[in-house]
């Protein structure tokens, strides 16, 4: 573009020096005849691009990722100027969204086409506005200008049917299937372990601690009727920006993401309070609530989050305990790379809180450590883990039927 306008400079006054050294009439006269065209060409593109709009239809407000929808566009020229080369192109940062066109257009006529949008990632995105630009019939000038009306679509997690998730198993470790998980705080002290932190010191066992030497703690069988009437859940969803892994949309942030969608849907489909708790972008401490307004606040909280939080899950659990109440359920989503998140696990479920644990398999997204011996520390310890791998159908990585017999 800087040498054609150069060369609009260069070759009127290379013919005007050599009109004026020669006294060549036709040279004079064809200088003339190239300053008028230059002259008109260049008006000629502004008069044609003034004339020009364009017209939008309104796009859906609210999307979801796998949506599609048709979006109607005219161009059109309102002038008695014929507008020999018009390009419009969409100004959008939607991802992978591309709409554009070039077509002459003859005075006062209009072109209309459809447009196919898809949503494949979650966001807060813009579309309407149009940058048009002219060209002169000859080729050598062109004006642009933005033309349509903004419209902000947000495009929200996908959520999948999880059917036969179970933050709360019927089943544990042990031998009969009427044994729950030990790790469970109830009535019945079931067996002793050794103190971590975070650990009630109201469930220190003080013969044991005095026979072995070591502080030994009590863990405990389950209060059956606390299941019957379980109505509230916590999500606590990782969004640390060191242990994310993965490119494009395969990465644990909308694994991730999209796991907290479905299963918030799942509980309030059902009745339950669901609330959240993470700390990306923003740091949310969503209180469970109920209903359907309740779950257009925490997608659109989900979608406008980006994992740049700088608070490791293992903190953010540890300070959020005395949020949950007891006989709650918190299902904690993470990279599996951090392994210091068993102790405040432990923290939380001596105050009768049951804990779920899904690991995004941080080796299939890209990590150099595989998650088996964190899931089979956490499995040890009484703790309901599912592994999620890149690339796996969550339907079924979530399946409970299948996850408690996996080998990690």
């Amino acid at each position: 573009m800087k040498i054609r306008s150069i060369l609009i400079v260069v070759i009127p006054l290379l013919i005007l020096i050599v009109a004026l050294a020669g006294g060549f009439i036709l040279l004079w006269r064809f200088f003339i005849f190239v300053v008028a065209m230059l002259a008109l060409s260049y008006f000629w593109s502004r008069l044609s691009l003034g004339g020009v709009d364009i017209h939008v239809d309104e796009a859906p407000a609210i999307l979801q990722v796998g949506d599609y929808f048709e979006q109607g566009i005219t161009l059109i020229n309102r002038s008695k100027i014929f507008a020999p080369l018009i390009e419009a192109r969409e100004d959008s940062d939607l991802p992978g969204y591309r709409n554009e066109i070039a077509v002459n257009l003859p005075s006062q006529s209009s072109r209309s086409w459809r447009n196919e949008v898809y949503c494949r990632r979650r966001g807060r995105y813009s579309l309407g506005t149009f940058r048009i630009k002219a060209t002169d019939p000859l080729g050598i000038f062109s004006a642009e200008r933005y033309s349509g009306r903004w419209q902000q679509v947000l495009v929200y997690p996908a959520v999948l049917d999880l059917p036969f998730f179970e933050a709360i198993p019927q089943t544990g470790p042990g031998t009969g299937p009427k044994r729950w998980f030990a790790s469970e705080a109830g009535p019945n002290a079931s067996r002793v372990r050794e103190y971590v932190s975070g650990d009630s010191l109201r469930h220190i066992h003080w013969h044991t601690t005095a026979h072995t030497g070591n502080l030994m703690v009590s863990e405990f069988d389950p209060d059956r009727s606390s299941y019957r009437t379980f109505t509230e859940f916590w999500i606590v969803l990782d969004m640390h920006h060191t242990f994310q892994l993965g490119r494009g949309d395969e990465t644990t942030e909308e694994y991730g993401v999209t796991i907290a969608a479905s299963l918030i849907k799942k509980y309030l489909d059902s009745g339950k309070r669901v609330g959240l708790i993470t700390a990306g972008s923003r740091h949310y401490a969503i209180s469970p609530e109920s209903g359907d307004e309740h779950m257009q606040y925490l997608l659109r909280s989900l979608t406008l989050l980006q994992a740049t939080g700088g608070m490791p899950i293992d903190e953010l659990l540890a300070s959020s305990a005395e949020h949950f109440d007891t006989g709650s359920s918190v299902i904690i989503i993470m990279p599996s790379l951090n392994r210091g998140i068993a102790a405040p696990m432990h923290h939380v479920i001596n105050r009768n809180v049951k804990v779920t644990a899904i690991l995004l398999d941080s080796f299939s997204f890209g990590g150099g450590i595989s998650p088996a011996n964190n899931a089979r520390d956490l499995s040890a310890s009484g703790f309901n883990v599912y592994t999620v791998r890149q690339g796996m159908e969550l339907t079924r990585a979530l399946d409970g039927r299948l996850a408690h017999s996996r080998m990690y």
